[in-house]
């Protein structure tokens, strides 16, 4: 599925899971460089709406296959326009460039979360090494959206992350929208994103607030990220 022509272990102690609690924050706080004055005037005003999905049940369905299917750059891209537009009906008006923004942090959510990931790692690596890090990219995934995966069967359960990373995508979209005209669309998108992950993936949020007074512990545990054409472990 991914061109993953070379692998390079790298030993260390960093933690799967403490390397992911601030992939979200990570993703923004550099960007972002307003205060949170909107944030509690805004999750207050929109409350309801801004939890809910702009999808019925069978866009939801057939826009995670849609997602299942991606298997290069090009088609991450086009997938996500797909989700943008779709969310997007009803919506009068918005800012043009919340959705540079969006697209930027959907794309770190889908490549760095969903199982398709830990599929391709785990197939290429084979053996118990391909098990364990498979393993722990789907233990990610289901602590992100906070599901119960066990007893499903491996397609089941991607299936079931990859719609519920749709219904997170396609309300994050929706709130940037809608905030955008009421604010910067840096900080729509911000806003719009912490909305729809409280609701729908509250594992993006873990450890903010914190990050100040929280060191990365090292342990027997590892992260893996991409570097061009080759998979890096650390710790594995």
């Amino acid at each position: 599925m991914h061109d993953l022509d070379r692998t390079t272990y790298e030993a260390n102690g960093y933690d799967y899971e403490d390397e992911f609690d601030y992939e979200f924050e990570d993703e923004f706080d550099d960007e972002f460089e307003f205060e949170d004055e909107f944030e509690d005037e805004y999750d207050d005003e929109f409350g309801y709406e801004m939890s809910d999905s702009p999808f019925s049940e069978e866009e939801e369905a057939e826009l995670a296959m849609e997602f299942l299917s991606v298997t290069n750059e090009a088609e991450m891209d086009e997938f996500l326009k797909s989700l943008w537009r779709k969310a997007k009906r009803g919506v009068r008006k918005y800012s043009g460039k919340a959705w540079s923004y969006a697209k930027k942090g959907l794309k770190k959510v889908a490549k760095k979360a969903l199982p398709i990931a830990g599929r391709a790692v785990g197939t290429y690596f084979g053996g118990p090494l391909g098990g364990k890090v498979g393993s722990k990219l789907g233990s990610w995934a289901s602590n992100l959206f906070e599901m119960e995966l066990e007893g499903l069967s491996a397609e089941d359960q991607e299936f079931e992350i990859a719609r519920r990373f749709v219904r997170f995508g396609g309300n994050a979209a929706r709130n940037s929208m809608k905030l955008s005209t009421k604010m910067p669309a840096a900080k729509a998108v911000q806003v719009g994103f912490k909305a729809a992950a409280r609701k729908h993936a509250p594992g993006l949020l873990k450890g903010a607030g914190s990050r100040a007074g929280r060191g990365r512990s090292k342990g027997k545990s590892g992260r893996w990220m991409r570097r061009g054409n080759r998979i890096v472990l650390f710790g594995a």
